[in-house]
């Protein structure tokens, strides 16, 4: 995979946003993150771009490497070929931005060793066991949101940017 140095691979998890009506759903991507397109077994789970492939177009993916990272949920693999990845980065501006579950996260954690990892929580929640390796390595970065207060997602936007060295960016969605 050929990923220039310069690109930033930045993914978000967690759970706070859940039923939110200001979800950060595109949060980064005005600021030249791109999403890579996600494929799935089943049916697509989120607003993110799916491709649909049999279980047997997977499996003979994962066994030629072409799968950069995957899981399974709820009896079907969802997950983000390495080419699709690689479109993302390349055309992208600043890089790419996941938004997925924890073991998604902790994988291109893993794979790209500057990555960063934004857990958006409440403040009582606790971390996916998952992430342990991320944070161990410093590349996590535990946000507490209170969702109801408010300008909440601009703050947290906000925070990101400065985590990531970028100017302040607008969060109006």
């Amino acid at each position: 995979m050929s990923i220039a140095s310069t690109k930033m691979i930045v993914c978000v998890t967690g759970t706070v946003w859940t039923g939110s009506r200001s979800a950060p759903r595109r949060m980064l991507v005005k600021d030249g993150f791109l999403r890579p397109r996600w494929f799935t077994t089943g049916r697509p789970l989120t607003d993110a771009e799916y491709k649909v492939i049999s279980s047997g177009e997977y499996h003979m993916a994962h066994a030629e490497d072409k799968v950069l990272v995957s899981t399974e949920y709820s009896g079907d693999f969802i997950g983000i070929m390495a080419e699709d990845f690689e479109v993302a980065a390349n055309d992208s501006k600043v890089g790419v931005l996941v938004v997925g579950p924890p073991e998604i996260a902790a994988q291109l954690a893993s794979e790209f060793p500057g990555a960063v990892v934004f857990a958006l929580k409440d403040e009582d929640m606790k971390l996916s066991p998952q992430l342990a390796e991320a944070e161990r390595k410093g590349q996590l970065q535990r946000l507490d949101v209170d969702v109801f207060k408010p300008n909440a997602w601009g703050e947290v936007h906000e925070i990101m940017l400065n985590i990531l060295g970028l100017p302040p960016g607008d969060f109006s969605v």
